[in-house]
């Protein structure tokens, strides 16, 4: 396990932590100098512990927030304050030249954005004068133009439910359309009488070019493959992917069987990785999925009066007990480190702790700051 100490480079809560990637990690700081609002993007050298300006910029407007993308050469950073313009900024990580800066005027207010790539945009936006539903666009940077979408399957959906993932140098678009929260499917499948046998979790899979393709030619579809589906008597949640394969949350109400499933990202295979039961004792508990390129580790963890017990159930043989001063388990480094969040808040003030706890030797180290986990690396800021 590696910590990466940002924490006198981090210099207020309005510091955004972009991305943790090989030998750097990035990051945007917005600060008042001289009575203007700056906007920087940073990098940070791990190996040579330098930090370094990439470039930096005005913001006239205080109300726009930033939205942060970064790909292996670019940086992208929208910016909108829920009207319906946005600013779209890409930048060259290395050399912090800009490649575009543009403003764009959508006809109805922003709801939300996803960078799909490096050269295209998914903007989402109310669909009438009084807000209701939502329209979708596509924005291709290197055109300068935009692009309605047709499919209501893409327009009823937000930013967060696009993830893009490269299993083989052709990027794909994993895209999810749950049934509300887990509450409102529970609920859905209690009122199944009323309801009928149509509500139903989706996960589509599309190649990214031909999404673009499609969308550019107006098509009323996009030619979405659907993957997976959970109808009214259960659900299907999407938890994480490693370098192999996709991985969902399934639970089947009737019986309230609930298991890990993997889905082949090159084959398509569909495979049940293992059960995710409740604790023999019967206590209340969670589990805590930790995936990246390495193989995805769940755990189990069962809260008790003073302490957290953590089992391992899918890649994972760990067995441990954590004091609750700990707080939330957040995160698990190697199968060995546990990570976890507390939160101290009262009236006035909110203060963000976390812990490293090493599950070999017992020892625990607290921080007061945020933190981020990715693959081996702890980052604090």
């Amino acid at each position: 396990m590696r910590i990466e100490d940002l924490r006198n480079f981090f210099t207020n809560c309005n510091d955004r932590l972009i991305e943790v990637s090989g030998d750097f990690i990035y990051y945007a700081e917005e600060k008042v100098e001289e009575g203007l609002n700056s906007l920087f993007l940073l990098e940070y050298n791990r190996m040579t512990k330098r930090e370094r300006i990439i470039a930096n910029y005005i913001l006239n407007d205080p109300s726009f927030v930033c939205h942060y993308f970064s790909f292996s050469s670019d940086m992208i950073i929208i910016m909108e304050n829920g009207g319906s313009d946005a600013w779209i900024l890409r930048v060259d990580k290395a050399s912090g030249q800009e490649r575009n800066f543009v403003q764009l005027c959508l006809i109805e207010d922003v709801r939300g954005c996803i960078a799909l790539d490096a050269g295209h945009i998914l903007f989402f936006t109310a669909a009438g004068t009084k807000g209701e539903g939502r329209a979708a666009y596509l924005y291709d940077l290197e055109e300068q133009c935009y692009y309605y979408i047709h499919d209501p399957r893409i327009c009823a959906l937000d930013a967060h439910c696009f993830v893009p993932f490269d299993p083989d140098g052709q990027v794909r678009l994993l895209v999810l359309q749950p049934y509300g929260d887990e509450a409102d499917k529970e609920k859905a499948y209690r009122d199944r009488r009323w309801l009928g046998d149509h509500v139903n979790d989706n996960v589509w899979i599309c190649p990214l070019l031909d999404f673009i393709v499609s969308v550019k030619a107006g098509e009323a579809q996009t030619p979405l493959e659907l993957i997976m589906r959970a109808g009214t008597a259960g659900l299907l949640r999407y938890v994480g992917m490693d370098g192999g394969s996709l991985y969902f949350r399934a639970k089947y109400y009737p019986d309230n069987d609930q298991r890990i499933c993997a889905y082949n990202k090159l084959t398509g295979k569909k495979t049940v990785v293992a059960p995710l039961n409740a604790s023999e004792s019967g206590a209340p508990s969670s589990f805590l999925i930790s995936a990246g390129e390495a193989p995805l580790c769940a755990y189990r963890v069962t809260k008790g009066d003073d302490y957290s017990q953590v089992d391992g159930v899918i890649h994972s043989s760990l067995h441990t007990y954590v004091k609750a001063e700990v707080g939330d388990i957040v995160a698990c480094v190697e199968d060995r480190y546990l990570v976890g969040r507390y939160i101290l808040a009262d009236e006035e003030n909110s203060y963000e702790f976390h812990t490293i706890f090493d599950s070999k030797t017992g020892r625990q180290q607290s921080f007061e700051c945020r933190a981020a986990v990715k693959g081996d690396t702890v980052v604090l800021y």
